[in-house]
């Protein structure tokens, strides 16, 4: 990916960036509207309300770098596409859908560690904005973890004793 970014220049990258956050907002908005428990509906409200402030931080700075915040998401087969799901339908469609939300975060890291290490201007903007999807990673990567293991063992004693219940899975 690090050669396709340096094909492409920090306004595109930016608002590449400012899309990604918006299309991230929207993926993790089908999981609150999934009505699927007051955990997973607050834990994904919280990551939509993250993916918000990165998009109006980046909106700050393209302004402040260009004087607007009529941003331009550039047309390159070899940035990573944006994600998406179907509505959760069962267990196996939550992994799946989670599994796309790790790779986004995941290219999200990549970009922002690119940028912070490619301009000096907001290094300290982009290493940030890198540390918090990191955060999204790592936690997203647990909760599928977890609930691949309740799928393939679920008469194991832990956290099978109602966890889909409680998470709102119940039927699944």
């Amino acid at each position: 990916m690090k050669d396709t970014l340096k094909s492409v220049d920090l306004k595109q990258i930016i608002g590449f960036s400012i899309e990604s956050e918006s299309k991230s907002k929207e993926f993790y908005g089908k999981f609150v509207k999934s009505g699927k428990g007051q955990l997973v509906s607050g834990r994904f409200k919280s990551l939509m309300q993250d993916e918000q402030l990165h998009k109006e931080v980046l909106l700050d700075l393209h302004e402040e770098l260009y004087g607007d915040r009529n941003y331009v998401v550039p047309e390159n087969e070899d940035l990573p596409p944006h994600e998406d799901f179907d509505d959760l339908k069962n267990v196996e469609n939550l992994i799946d859908a989670l599994d796309k939300a790790i790779t986004n975060e995941n290219n999200a890291i990549r970009i922002y560690e690119y940028l912070a290490d490619a301009y000096e201007e907001g290094s300290d903007l982009f290493g940030y904005l890198a540390t918090m999807e990191h955060g999204h990673y790592e936690s997203l990567k647990k909760e599928k973890g977890l609930y691949e293991r309740e799928v393939e063992n679920p008469e194991e004693e832990g956290l099978s004793e109602g966890i889909w219940k409680r998470l709102g899975f119940e039927g699944m």
